[in-house]
């Protein structure tokens, strides 16, 4: 599993769960504004990685390869 960084685009997190973000994804590949990211694949790269904060969101490279989003 590749820890690498993966650009998923612009992004606005909306609310948070102890384990996930919930975020609005500009150009989302899959048009699915609204995304449940986990927690634990957001790369510390991110500028969003809780409610509130905007910016460019960056998950481990693994997770988008298996999440169809490379």
């Amino acid at each position: 599993m590749s820890n690498d960084p993966f650009k998923l685009g612009k992004a606005k997190g909306i609310r948070s769960t102890e384990k996930a973000l919930l975020v609005e994804i500009e150009d989302d590949p899959e048009e699915k504004p609204e995304r449940w990211i986990p927690l634990s694949v957001i790369h510390d790269d991110s500028e969003c990685y809780e409610d509130g904060t905007e910016g460019e969101l960056v998950v481990h490279l693994w997770w988008a390869e298996k999440n169809g989003l490379t």
